[in-house]
């Protein structure tokens, strides 16, 4: 066993250095705890300072080691670890490594802790007199995140999941009583719908806007420990920008990643997950806009305490959603659950007892300044538009967590069956529409106001001047706007007025009030973003539509689709184009096998009225995934034309059963009824209804489905076809037949779908090769360049020696001496040939390759050379008729397989979506450069 020693080591490194980041995350937490108490005796709380500094770089360098650690696990492949085992195979690309890493929990929470450090790093540097209250607040965090990586167990209980567990540990199976078990498995492999590069930077940038929301939220904290009101009131503005422009780039990116690489054909499907990392930014931003009025007036300090506050507490929570198996039946994004439920539990009440309770104890201590006749200041509109936020949140927040009341009642009421909702996007579209309009013209009508309602008077008219042409001109444009969208419901029409409104009034702002003052556009750039995303909304979700219909050419094609998704979709026959909707054409061209990954090209033409070509021509490439066992498909990932005005999106929906189950498949394969023929190479071979030539065997065959292994012993026979009423169109195949050392023989039939035909060879083919090569008898010439001999009426010359050796059963090792030898042979008809056998020296070992000319029957070894007399040694035999004959089957009348189903939709105004959101978070950033440089 000591090689299990041995290989143990970085996982026992890994889990020393996890428990080292626990307790110096503590110790720093204990420490800028003293330190913040001590803050009256200043030489005591600066030595307690840097002990709390000493024990988080301490807790930093213990954490990179563990990450450190768990990257050489997964790059080294050891699968002797079970987080190795579960994520990582063989032939996973190294990019995806990453995903690898932060797909489970333990590796989510480690990049959490990552970017904590981080942050906490800056903090030290820049946080001056508060980084004793603030740091003590994410050391405490960091407390909890470290301690769910521990993995310590006391009697039946958990405390922590490690990433070092051991496979063995983890699962009982009898091999793993064999001291060389290691030598027999291999990696289960990383989850086909996250190999995409989406999965590489989406995580870490949703990470970093999570963990950063514990910085203002230590700053809240920080206020109300040391009673002092005002002045955490900047840093933490800073931070909430810095926050939640990271964290609304984590979620863009997330709804960038679901339109271009999902199967739901939209960018935001109100899956409880993507509820919940949006909660906390809505709360986030209302928290800004308080702390905005607070710095201006002194009013709404207690609002951005809660605020902030609960914007960490609602990321703990929807930490707990997504990590407690909780939401596994109703979410997609769920991870299963751990055992972690209840230091989840923990961590999210430790931070209500710090944060709100300390909120309510300081409530009446916190200064507020009440403003007179507020309705016609910015701060009151701003503070009633956080609180919609607020709302919304709310509103989010209970829908989702109606799985967390189910469990809570069923544990009181065993019976109880719980509360769901029928239809999720239906439920929240119906109120956040309310919601979207209010802060819609919000969004316009707060631009204009001022804080304290200084000078009222005196802007009045110029206010309501704004505001009216913004009202008239949104007024008029509303209808004009409806009219390219489909839509006849008032609360519609409402909901784009608000967005128009919110794009006018802030393109006014821009324009009159701050006249390219780019430094204080932050805000008109944020709502200016809302109003285009409001209007692209509608445009996506009312004007989405399908362009894969033609119901008169799918009748009866399709099966197991009825109705509307008949409607929804065409089925697509191999080089067949098909005229679909907005007279487009489509023709599915080919498809390729990477991997687990089947990708399909399809191209589009449009035409005219008349069906002429207009000239617009592009491919898709559409693809579906497969399961490390090619049982099943596992993912359909679409693809996306991009245009200016509109996007054609297209997924690949469905495939033949053969394709799509291999069990199917193979069911199909055994109900055909093949016939057995035999053929030489250069023979025509007519059956029923085709005329084959067997045109050539290859020794390194092609196949969609095959992919070589060191140690195959492969063959395949290369076909020309043709149906007989139609010579003029001609096909190619090649069925092959493999031998695969431990896993016994395959053979891999040729489809021909347009001849509805299939081809595939038995054993008989590669026994018959065998057993040829056994009989052959060869006679040895020894020639000099440029020398020739007969053989059996052949004349064979030797022209000279290449060492650019290409030849199908030669792959070139390092100090490999290689040569071949350059033959041209003349037949007794003056008819023409080349053969090229290779003579190797590999390990000190000589070996003989062969060559061979099927049509010719004649085979050719290079058996020896001789230096001194430069005289080479070339071995010829030649097969008899009996012998060149192979036998293959042939199916005809078999089912199609070539096509594939697929829908495509238009998606008019996707720009706006995408534009409206990165004009909000742009006004986010151009806000904290402001503040930062302030």
């Amino acid at each position: 066993m000591q090689y299990l020693g041995e290989q143990l080591l970085p996982g026992q490194i890994g889990h020393l250095l996890a428990i080292l980041s626990f307790v110096a995350s503590l110790t720093a937490a204990i420490s800028y705890f003293v330190a913040t108490q001590r803050r009256a005796l200043p030489a005591e709380a600066e030595g307690w300072r840097n002990i709390g500094r000493g024990a988080f770089f301490t807790h930093g360098l213990a954490t990179l080691g563990v990450i450190g650690t768990l990257f050489f696990i997964l790059v080294k492949k050891r699968y002797e670890y079970q987080y190795a085992w579960a994520n990582i195979a063989d032939d996973l690309p190294v990019q995806y490594v990453f995903s690898a890493f932060w797909k489970e929990q333990q590796g989510s929470f480690l990049l959490w802790s990552f970017w904590n450090i981080v942050l906490g790093l800056v903090l030290v540097l820049r946080s001056g007199k508060w980084e004793a209250p603030v740091l003590a607040v994410v050391a405490l965090a960091e407390v909890f995140i470290a301690s769910m990586l521990l993995g310590l167990y006391f009697g039946d209980y958990r405390f922590g999941a490690s990433p070092f567990d051991l496979l063995r540990d983890t699962m009982d199976a009898p091999i793993f009583a064999q001291a060389d078990y290691l030598s027999k498995i291999q990696g289960n492999g990383l989850n086909p719908l996250l190999q995409n590069y989406w999965m590489t930077i989406h995580p870490p940038t949703l990470f970093l806007g999570f963990a950063s929301t514990i910085v203002p939220c230590a700053f809240a904290i920080a206020g109300l420990w040391t009673r002092n009101h005002q002045d955490w009131l900047r840093p933490a503005l800073q931070w909430a920008c810095f926050s939640g422009a990271i964290l609304g780039t984590g979620i863009l990116m997330g709804g960038a990643w679901a339109y271009e690489a999902l199967s739901f054909a939209g960018y935001w499907a109100w899956d409880p997950v993507e509820n919940t990392s949006l909660v906390p930014w809505l709360v986030l931003v209302a928290g800004l806009h308080t702390n905005l009025i607070a710095q201006a007036t002194g009013y709404s300090i207690r609002s951005t305490y809660a605020y902030y506050i609960l914007s960490f507490i609602l990321v703990l929570y929807s930490t707990y959603l997504t990590r407690s198996g909780i939401l596994g039946d109703t979410s997609v994004h769920s991870f299963t659950e751990m055992g972690l439920g209840v230091q989840l539990v923990a961590f999210i009440a430790t931070f209500k007892i710090l944060g709100l309770v300390l909120w309510g104890v300081r409530y009446k201590e916190v200064p507020e300044t009440k403003p007179e006749e507020a309705i016609y200041a910015r701060e009151f509109w701003m503070f009633v538009g956080a609180l919609v936020l607020f709302f919304s949140g709310l509103l989010m927040t209970g829908a989702t967590s109606l799985p967390v009341w189910n469990k809570i009642v069923q544990v009181f009421k065993p019976e109880y069956d719980g509360i769901t909702l029928a239809d999720p996007i239906e439920h929240h579209n119906r109120y956040q529409l309310w919601i979207a309009v209010f802060i819609g013209l919000l969004a316009g009508l707060a631009q204009f106001l001022r804080y304290g309602e200084r000078n009222w008077n005196m802007h009045r008219g110029g206010v309501f001047r704004h505001l009216g042409i913004g009202a008239v001109l949104a007024g008029v444009l509303t209808p004009l706007v409806a009219t390219q969208l489909d839509m006849s419901a008032w609360q519609l029409f409402a909901f784009l007025f608000a967005g128009l409104f919110a794009i006018i009034a802030n393109v006014d702002y821009l324009a009159t009030i701050l006249r390219g003052n780019l430094k204080l556009a932050g805000s008109a750039f944020s709502h200016l973003g809302f109003g285009i995303l409001l209007v692209g909304i509608l445009f996506t979700g009312l004007n989405k539509r399908w362009i894969s219909s033609n119901s008169f050419a799918m009748e009866g094609l399709i099966q197991g689709l009825e109705g509307d998704a008949l409607n929804k979709n065409v089925l697509l026959m191999k080089d067949a184009s098909l005229p679909i909707l907005d007279n487009y054409t489509a023709t599915y061209v080919s498809d390729t096998l990477e991997r687990q990954t089947r990708t399909f090209r399809v191209d589009f033409q449009q035409r005219d009225a008349k069906g002429d070509p207009t000239g617009e021509t592009f491919s898709v490439f559409p693809n579906v995934m497969y399961d490390r066992q090619f049982s099943k498909i596992v993912a359909n990932n679409p693809s996306t034309q991009h245009y200016l005005t509109h996007d054609i999106f297209t997924l690949v929906s469905s495939l033949p059963i053969e394709e799509m189950d291999r069990e199917a498949g193979a069911r199909m394969e055994d109900s055909l009824r093949y016939q057995t023929f035999t053929g030489a190479v250069g023979d025509t071979i007519r059956t029923a209804k085709h005329a084959l030539v067997l045109e050539g065997v290859s020794k390194a065959p092609q196949h969609p489905d095959y992919k070589a292994e060191k140690g195959d012993l492969a063959v395949g026979l290369r076909f020309s076809v043709w149906a007989l009423d139609k010579p003029e169109k001609t096909y190619k195949a090649q069925p092959i037949l493999y031998l695969r050392p431990g896993k016994g023989g395959f053979t891999l039939p040729a489809k021909i779908g347009q001849l509805a035909m299939r081809m595939r060879l038995n054993e008989g083919a590669l026994e018959r090769l065998l057993k040829t090569e056994d009989e052959l008898r060869y006679q040895n010439f020894g020639l000099k360049e440029g020398g020739n001999f007969t053989f059996n009426g052949y004349n064979v010359r030797f022209t000279g020696v290449e060492r650019d050796i290409k030849h199908p059963n030669y792959t070139a090792e390092p100090n490999d001496i290689a040569v071949a030898a350059r033959l041209e042979i003349t037949g007794p008809k003056n008819e023409q040939a080349t053969a090229a056998p290779i003579y190797l020296i590999r390990g000190n070992q000589p070996f003989s390759l062969k060559d061979e000319v099927p049509t010719m029957g004649l085979h050719f070894r290079f058996d020896n050379i001789d230096p001194k007399q430069g005289i080479l040694t070339i071995a010829a035999a030649q097969a008899s008729s009996e012998q060149r004959t192979l036998p293959f089957d042939v199916a005809e009348d078999a089912p199609r397989s070539d096509y594939i189903v697929m829908e495509a939709i238009i998606f008019p105004g996707i720009k706006l979506v995408w534009i409206g959101c990165i004009l909000m978070l742009l006004g986010l950033g151009v806000a904290l450069w402001r503040r930062v440089r302030m």
